[in-house]
């Protein structure tokens, strides 16, 4: 029988396509359920009429979390 042996740097590899394959599913996820609520009209025209209350400081706070995911996920890696 022959042994494998992974190396520190194909351990970590691994380690990076598991968490990468983790976001990946949640994404899609979250994408199907995404796809459920464009379905449903009743939804989509509350968002429409309350689309002018949404100020440029929300999407910088979600600028700033994305900013935050990425430097966590790249000292993860490191």
């Amino acid at each position: 029988m022959v042994g494998t042996v992974f190396t520190e740097d194909d351990r970590r590899a691994l380690r990076a396509v598991a968490v990468e394959l983790h976001e990946l599913r949640k994404t899609v996820m979250e994408l199907a359920e995404t796809l459920v609520k464009m379905s449903d009209k009743e939804l989509l025209k509350s968002l429409n009429a309350s689309q002018e209350g949404i100020g440029e400081n929300k999407v910088l706070n979600y600028k700033e979390k994305m900013e935050k995911k990425i430097d966590l996920a790249n000292k993860e890696f490191r």
